[in-house]
């Protein structure tokens, strides 16, 4: 049951035709994989790395604290 997705995504894959990469095309694939503005506006938020300058911040502020807390490697290389 849980083969069927990624032989579905293989089978994809196989039949799709090879993107073209060439000097007339730079333009267009670095348009497509740079991130917009929109997608980078999480970093024009003045994040406060540590739990209790962030609780500081939100008690002076009268603001809701978000905790952002996580398990294991960043990169997922657990």
């Amino acid at each position: 049951m849980r083969r069927t997705p990624i032989l579905l995504l293989a089978a994809l894959v196989l039949v799709q035709e090879p993107a073209d990469l060439s000097t007339a095309t730079l333009d267009r694939w670095r348009a497509f994989v740079r991130p917009s503005d929109a997608e980078l506006a999480y970093a024009e938020i003045p994040w406060i790395a540590d739990l209790a300058g962030g609780l500081a911040a939100a008690a002076r502020e009268g603001k809701p604290l978000l905790l952002w807390a996580m398990n294991g490697h960043p990169l997922g290389c657990t």
